[in-house]
């Protein structure tokens, strides 16, 4: 009876030190502002006031960017597509229109910054690349697999999403026709 007794206050115990936790956790988890939110239309627009780490580990907000058409691409190094498609990016990158900007978001968190810096060398990348350390822009985007990218209009509306490789000619075509 007694050693009933004992094992009814240890589960007793655990259970309210889950419940503690789960409830601490609820009230002081600070959420992260999400990159692309949903307006009311139906459609879906970026955040300016979201924190992006670049390479360097320096900070900028999406701000330094607004009023520009905004090609952004989630891709990660050991990523074979990402590899493909580099030198159309690179390309790209080099014959855009002045109010076009290409903005590359390194899946940090399932790769490193170090290969990241590797695979900007690699490929001689002259586009800004930023960092997704705790994995918040990916998943504010819903970014499943490598290449993702997003065409964002001047407004900061979302107006295409490509899963998988771009060429240098679709992503020209893609942004011409905004």
């Amino acid at each position: 009876m007694k050693r009933k007794n004992i094992f009814i206050v240890i589960s007793l115990l655990v259970v309210l030190s889950l419940i503690g936790i789960t409830v601490k956790n609820q009230l002081f988890k600070e959420e992260s502002p999400k990159l692309i939110v949903d307006q009311q239309s139906g459609s879906k627009s970026i955040n300016f006031n979201t924190s992006l780490t670049r390479l360097d580990e320096s900070t900028t907000t999406l701000h330094d960017y607004k009023g520009k058409i905004l090609v952004i691409n989630f891709w990660a190094s050991w990523c074979g597509p990402c590899q493909e498609e580099a030198p159309d990016l690179n390309t790209f990158y080099e014959q855009k229109p002045a109010n076009v900007e290409l903005l590359a978001i390194n899946a940090t968190s399932n790769d490193s910054r170090e290969n990241a810096i590797k695979f900007q060398q690699l490929y001689d990348l002259k586009f800004p690349i930023f960092l997704d350390n705790d994995r918040s822009l990916g998943k504010s985007f819903e970014v499943l697999a490598y290449p993702t990218t997003f065409i964002i209009d001047t407004e900061g509306v979302l107006k295409h999403t490509i899963k998988g490789q771009l060429t240098h000619e679709h992503l020209q075509q893609l942004i011409s026709n905004l």
